[in-house]
């Protein structure tokens, strides 16, 4: 197992160029396995680590105990263990969000807070190929085009949190847990993980395990597609990026950016829609609450030559003389 991640780590080049890195560990198997593995092979790849646990208030004397054997794990090891703290249930209600999206929020800004805190290079996350399969199943479920498809990757910037770091995608949580058993370790265990209300939870106990029965290599299947789907995504991304220039650009008398519709035309559909997604990030700062229906709407305004169409945030993307601006609404 341990040759298996230092030679996947250095084949990916997952810690080229960092040296200080914060491992977030809840106290499960996958993670308490990535921990493990980082401080049997921190001098091989010359790491300086520390650990930090983000309990989330959702399973009472459980969550405590889960922060007090991550907090004892690190110690036996000698490395720094940083805890926080949050009010997940109280945040979901406030921000009308669910449980497991504020969960996500706050332990993801509890880490990012603490890295630069620690002044670290990155955070590594446990997340594994089941999670992988998971997360693909979800979004494909969700109607994601092959850019919402593409897999998670070893290594990513993320404008909110920084570099994150994911070792693990090439192992199944089988061997995590394999591993845990070798070493002696003793994971907790998570009881909401077991709630089929939550939908990932959901997709893990039920639909993979049925679809396993039409192919047992379901997870390796799912995840080799999730690569050539973000290979092909970077590719028509890098392509859109050569072109955008010609097709987008500032109208210096009315002081909006424009869309030439002319131009657009001549593009393939991969392309006007990888346009067209910048073009609303430029113009709006986030694509974040826009899905494929609005990416799919602006583009039928600009082929079938529309007056314009209703966005997010109270926009609208309208086409006139051939050129496509963003306006606010005004009620």
């Amino acid at each position: 197992m341990l040759k298996k991640f230092i030679e996947t780590c250095a084949a990916e080049k997952i810690f080229d160029g960092v040296q200080k890195i914060l491992i977030a560990v809840s106290g499960g198997a996958d993670s308490l396995a990535l921990a493990e593995l980082l401080i049997n092979s921190r001098q091989r790849f010359n790491l300086e680590l520390a650990v930090a646990h983000f309990e989330h208030g959702l399973r009472g004397k459980d969550s405590l105990d889960d922060a007090a054997f991550v907090e004892k794990f690190a110690a036996s090891h000698g490395i720094k263990f940083i805890g926080g703290y949050g009010d997940v249930k109280n945040f979901a209600a406030e921000n009308k969000i669910s449980v497991e999206t504020a969960a996500r929020i706050l332990r993801y800004e509890f880490l990012s807070k603490v890295k630069q805190d620690l002044n670290f290079d990155a955070i590594a996350l446990a997340h594994h190929a089941d999670d992988q399969a998971e997360t693909i199943l979800m979004r494909l479920l969700r109607g994601a085009t092959s850019t919402g498809l593409s897999a998670m990757k070893f290594r990513i910037f993320s404008n909110d949190y920084g570099l994150l770091l994911r070792p693990l995608l090439r192992f199944r949580k089988s061997e995590l847990e394999n591993f845990c058993r070798e070493k002696n370790l003793s994971p907790r265990l998570d009881s909401t993980n077991f709630e089929t209300e939550a939908t990932r939870n959901k997709i893990r106990l039920e639909l993979i395990p049925a679809l396993e029965k039409f192919n047992p290599a379901l997870v390796e299947t799912l995840c080799r597609f999730g690569e050539v789907a973000a290979e092909e995504s970077e590719f028509i991304s890098a392509q859109a990026d050569k072109i955008f220039p010609n097709v987008v650009k500032r109208n210096f008398v009315t002081g909006r950016t424009e869309l030439d519709r002319k131009i657009f035309l001549r593009l393939h559909p991969a392309l006007q829609r990888a346009v067209i997604k910048k073009f609303l990030a430029q113009v709006t700062g986030s694509t974040k609450d826009f899905g494929f229906v609005h990416f799919e709407g602006v583009r039928k305004v600009l082929i079938n030559n529309l007056s314009g169409v209703e966005l997010p945030k109270n926009l609208r993307a309208t086409l006139k003389q051939g050129k496509l601006f963003i306006t606010k609404n005004f009620y």
